[in-house]
């Protein structure tokens, strides 16, 4: 049966004493006390006769087959830097700066396809996250532009007959669209 302490720990705090209790996840064993490793709850286990630090920091980073939401901040013909805003969901604090990987197999060669422009809202999958860098592909139905601006007057794009028109200045535009597309509430 654990027993919670209400108390808070910072990194180095000490939090028990090795002939009370063994050294758990988040705090180490130094010569004559167990200390926290992070900021956080310290908790104490009577039947394992353990203590650890459960963070008080929850900041989730994107994985492998993620989904996430966000705003193309530069493009070009193979790739574009997108920041991150929403992961499965749920709102972000601060963001988080991707790289969108551009593959366009409908395209021939030496034809050139915008699949998204500077201001759009994506949605894509993240494909890797090598190196510390989160890498982000829309090749699947449900990924791709979920909002985007007309690039002659600013106004929504909306999708009409199976392609994003601009109701007020009649401009066509093509993109990578989303299945959801021109939905009137956009989902994360």
């Amino acid at each position: 049966m654990a027993r919670d302490v209400k108390k808070i720990a910072l990194p180095g705090d000490t939090v028990a004493v090795p002939e009370e209790f063994l050294a758990g996840k988040n705090v180490y064993e130094s010569v004559d006390a167990i200390k926290a490793l992070l900021t956080g709850k310290v908790v104490r286990d009577i039947s394992k006769r353990e203590v650890r630090v459960e963070s008080l920091a929850s900041r989730k980073i994107p994985a492998v087959g993620d989904l996430v939401l966000g705003q193309i901040e530069a493009a070009q013909s193979s790739s574009a830097n997108m920041k991150i805003y929403y992961l499965n969901g749920k709102k972000v604090e601060g963001g988080f700066s991707s790289m969108l990987l551009l593959r366009d197999s409908r395209a021939g060669r030496g034809v050139r396809r915008t699949q998204v422009k500077l201001g759009d809202l994506v949605r894509a999958k993240v494909v890797s996250t090598l190196n510390g860098i989160i890498q982000l592909s829309i090749d699947d139905a449900h990924t791709g532009v979920v909002f985007s601006l007309c690039s002659n007057c600013g106004r929504p794009l909306m999708r009409e007959n199976g392609r994003a028109k601009c109701l007020e200045c009649g401009n066509v535009e093509e993109r990578k669209f989303s299945d959801d597309f021109g939905r009137e509430t956009i989902e994360p």
